[in-house]
């Protein structure tokens, strides 16, 4: 097998028994070397042999005989790996060892020999070495020369490449030096924030909602102070938003029981001349919000028991060999995890979830197959005793108030009972999706209570879109409305299609408007751009949420014009604080096409009729499977499959009392669009000139078609568009019931004249 010293070839006898000799060779030498382990490092049962052989190997290397096995493995590897080489390293490799014991014998005796300890036995070779190195170099020289035989040895035995040790060790050195420094300015720059703040005595806020009745007076306030009226108080000019913790998820034990608010953080002190307008607004108390009665509902050992064999027995009646691992029970689903044993496909149990069902008794079953993270199977059947989960509840929950977002709403709690929320400015946009009375128009008022509860009107405003007339109008009035297609003493929830159109249409000239100012300040996002104009005294921006109850009917009246500007708002409006909300019972890709779909990453789907319906919300089956008020699957923007989750109840009586709280505070307010953007028509199907010549093409002919305006622009698109255009601006009207357009000659004159008396000034 290997040529060793005969140059002749050989026979195949000869071969076979050069190769028996050579596994013998291994065979016995790893036999030894695992004895000597043995013989070594066990204290006991070493035999007659193993005793006389032990007490001769540690007389004479002394206490480095314990390396001595570990080294001699060592190197039978290491020469395994190299077997067919014509270099082996054998004599250099034992040589490397033998250095290394007499170096590491010759240092224990000099510590024997320093400390007149036992533990230090270097054994004769550390005595006969150490003495032959003191009588030439002397004590310190022995022990140089040791240590230098020692690192020389290791390297020979290792191959240790120092260089690249020292490099990355440096290398290790400075980024924690740097780590350090930062670390130090930072909490040098925070000392002095808070040094500067005591020097101006400003005031802290709290970030509990206000109760309904009047405030209490800081801790802070001398008895004088408090007798004034709030007129004569000396408040600051604005109100600076809450310092909120990251979120934390808690593992409850009781999923059931309400959580208790953690005392509230302290705010920042307030900035002046940031949202100056409702400094003094109050936000609404949480007593508005009824408890939930019946929150304690669910299911009791018992029946957790008798589900958990029944399941066990129904698998095992389809021969399946699987054990329930796992039970969550939650306000109305329990989680069953179901571990299969080897062997067993996970479609084989998947393909079962109908008789499941049957045997359960269940409504329906949610599987989910496999649960991620986990080598298990969840069921999810539905509860006999539903618990309702209420708003107030979530709002008072840890989750929420160290929740740092000011779009954070509350969601409900998650199928094992936790609490769940999320972030709008995350998503940045959100698609909701159910059939009708599966929850979706309460899911809508409860973000919207949450948004509310945490931030004031001069930090966020609502645009409403409501078809239907019956789920937003309880929020006419409030100061949080905002339509910036007219002036705050008109604004209003929008009803009609047409104007619901216009007002996408007047947002997305905001979102470009806001553009220019970030470009000018040089920032990336909202929330930036907030904190530039804080220094430079600057106007800041508020937040916008666009909630639109009913895409269907916007989608069914003006499609073009609603899905060009919802698109361009989903592709580029989070960065300046404008997010979308999205909610339809027809989900359908005549109503959620491509294009939306593709911008809107997060999605809530509720009961559906079809996985079909469910694909096109979720991309996946299992809304399908959902029992209706409220039960919903949330897909997030990071997740692979989507979350199953109780969304939490607030009733019209709530509703009603805190909009009638907020709107005794104030009336809305927001600085309206100017003249010129208002007149500016770019981007939104055709530019000025082309409007102009439409216009100018419509009063000649005295009609107005799509083929007219093809005729005349060169293309379909674009005649469709600048038709699109004329109607959302008031120049052209088509009545319902009728297929011929209704054409307003006065007002398209009138911009006429207008636009050519501005082009004589210039």
């Amino acid at each position: 097998m290997y040529k060793l010293f005969s140059t002749k070839p050989k026979t195949p006898k000869n071969a076979r028994k050069s190769g028996f000799s050579e596994i013998f060779y291994w065979v016995a030498t790893l036999s030894a070397v695992l004895w000597l382990f043995w013989i070594i490092l066990n204290p006991s049962q070493k035999g007659i042999a193993g005793r006389l052989f032990f007490d001769s190997l540690h007389s004479f290397f002394g206490a480095s005989v314990y390396f001595l096995p570990f080294l001699l493995l060592y190197g039978i590897i290491a020469i395994l790996l190299r077997l067919g080489k014509p270099n082996k390293g054998i004599i250099t490799l034992g040589a490397g060892i033998v250095f290394f014991l007499t170096a590491l014998s010759s240092i224990l005796d000099f510590a024997r020999y320093k400390t007149q300890s036992r533990v230090f036995d270097g054994g004769y070779l550390g005595h006969f070495t150490d003495t032959a190195l003191i009588t030439v170099f002397g004590d310190a020289g022995s022990l140089i020369f040791s240590v230098a035989l020692l690192i020389l040895s290791a390297q020979i035995i290792f191959k240790i490449s120092w260089g690249r040790l020292a490099a990355s060790s440096m290398n290790a050195l400075k980024i924690d030096y740097k780590q350090w420094t930062m670390a130090r300015n930072e909490f040098r720059n925070k000392l002095k924030t808070i040094k500067d703040n005591e020097d101006r005595k400003e005031k802290v806020y709290d970030i509990k909602p206000v109760s309904l009745g009047a405030a209490p007076a800081p801790e802070h306030e001398t008895p004088a102070q408090k007798g004034k009226k709030p007129a004569e108080k000396q408040e600051p000019a604005v109100k600076q938003e809450p310092q909120r913790p990251p979120v934390q998820i808690l593992n409850s034990i009781n999923p059931f029981k309400t959580e208790k608010a953690r005392p509230a953080k302290e705010e920042k002190p307030p900035i002046p001349g940031q949202f100056a307008h409702f400094k003094n607004f109050k936000l609404p108390s949480i007593n508005l919000l009824s408890v939930v009665e019946n929150q304690n509902a669910g299911p009791d050992s018992d029946e957790i028991q008798s589900s958990k064999q029944k399941l066990e027995e129904t698998l095992k009646s389809f021969e399946i060999s699987a054990y329930v691992s796992g039970v969550y029970p939650g306000p109305v689903i329990t989680r069953y995890e179901v571990t299969p044993s080897p062997g067993v496909k996970i479609s084989s149990i998947v393909s079962l979830s109908n008789d499941i069902a049957l045997a359960m008794r269940a409504q329906g079953i949610r599987v989910i197959a496999p649960i991620p993270g986990k080598s298990a199977i969840g069921f999810e059947i539905p509860n006999a005793n539903r618990a309702k989960v209420g708003l107030r509840e979530i709002l008072e929950s840890p989750q929420f108030n160290q929740s740092r977002g000011h779009l954070t709403f509350a969601l409900g709690r998650q199928a094992e009972g936790s609490v769940a929320v999320a972030n709008l400015e995350s998503m940045p946009h959100l698609l909701v999706g159910g059939a009708t009375g599966s929850g979706k128009s309460v899911f809508l008022q409860a973000l919207i209570l949450s948004i509310i509860y945490r931030n004031t009107p001069d930090e966020v405003k609502f645009l409403f879109i409501d078809p239907k007339r019956l789920e937003l109008t309880f929020y006419e009035g409030i100061p949080y409305l905002y339509d910036p297609k007219v002036t705050a003493d008109r604004v209003s929830v929008i009803t009609d299609a047409k104007e619901a159109a216009k007002s996408l249409i007047a947002l997305t000239r905001v979102m470009e408007k806001r553009y220019k100012k970030f470009e000018k300040a040089r920032v990336k996002n909202i929330a930036a751009y907030n904190k530039w104009a804080q220094v430079n005294n600057q106007p800041p921006e508020f937040y916008i949420v666009v909630v639109i109850d009913e895409l269907a009917d916007l989608m069914l009246q003006a499609k073009n014009v609603v899905e060009e500007n919802i698109q361009r708002l989903a592709q580029m409006a989070r960065a300046v604080g404008i997010h979308l909300v999205l909610a339809t019972q027809r989900p359908s890709v005549d109503v959620i096409t491509g294009v939306i779909k593709a911008n809107l990453p997060s999605r809530v789907a509720l009961q559906v009729t079809s996985k079909v319906d469910s694909r096109v919300i979720i991309d996946s089956p299992g809304a399908d499977a959902l029992i209706g008020k409220g039960d919903m699957l949330y897909l997030g923007i990071e997740q692979q499959k989507a979350d199953r989750i109780q969304g939490c109840y607030v009733g019209e009586d709530e509703i009603e009392k805190i909009s009638a709280f907020i709107k005794e505070q104030g009336a809305p307010n927001y600085p309206p669009l100017t003249e010129e953007e208002e007149m500016n028509t770019e981007g939104k199907g055709g530019s000025s000139e082309e409007l102009v010549n439409a216009l100018k093409l419509v009063v000649e002919r005295r009609r107005v078609s799509q083929d007219l305006l093809k005729a005349h622009f060169g293309s379909s698109a674009r005649a469709t568009n600048i038709l699109s255009l004329l109607e959302v601006k008031g120049f052209i009207h088509k009545p319902e019931g009728s297929n011929r357009w209704e054409i307003f000659f006065d007002r398209i004159e009138g911009f006429l004249s207008q636009h050519a008396g501005e082009v004589g000034k210039q």
